[in-house]
């Protein structure tokens, strides 16, 4: 329960922060937090159904559970390869102003960002479902000699262009999202 509870209080944290809409991306927000040893899906929490937009502010729209994140459960499986102390991630949206506002923050705290060229994903890459992420991961990892704990992706085919910041703790992963919005 301490992992379900550790979320839940930073997503609740995060839905007092009126200004997070604005990161809020199509496909909608997911904030998740792995067990220390976890080895599949299962053992991630997120926001079932993720985070969105009620009444012009940020809200889960579900309950924190297990297996309730496929996308950046999958993200934290495929990282845990090369940086298993990142047990927290949380997804939002791409675009210029944003990025000026990550660049900052990043700037401040000493961090690189990462960059992945949704253009050089191999077209078998695409097509086949699920494995897109390894191949993100791998290219971070073999671009930048590390997994960088900010990270944007390009658009891609149908394919939304998005953040994803990385952390220990969902509460680290909280404090650098809290310093993008001062900084938006």
């Amino acid at each position: 329960m301490k992992v379900i509870n550790t979320l839940k209080k930073a997503v609740e944290e995060l839905e007092k922060e009126k200004k997070f809409i604005f990161l809020i991306p199509e496909v909608r927000t997911n904030f998740v937090f792995a067990k220390k040893d976890f080895q599949d899906i299962l053992d991630v929490a997120g926001v079932e159904g993720r985070i969105t937009i009620v009444n012009k502010r940020p809200c889960a729209s579900g309950k924190i559970k297990f297996g309730a994140s496929d996308h950046l459960a999958r993200l934290l499986l495929a990282i845990k390869k090369y940086a298993p102390e990142y047990l927290s991630a949380i997804n939002f949206k791409f675009d210029q102003k944003i990025l000026k506002a990550v660049k900052r923050v990043a700037k401040k705290r000493k961090l690189k960002i990462g960059v992945i060229d949704r253009r050089l994903e191999p077209k078998r890459i695409q097509k086949e479902e699920k494995m897109s992420i390894p191949w993100k991961v791998d290219y971070l990892y073999k671009k930048y000699k590390k997994i960088p704990q900010i990270f944007y992706e390009t658009a891609g085919w149908g394919k939304e262009p998005l953040f994803v910041v990385l952390g220990k703790t969902p509460e680290e992963v909280f404090l650098i999202i809290k310093d993008i919005l001062k900084n938006l």
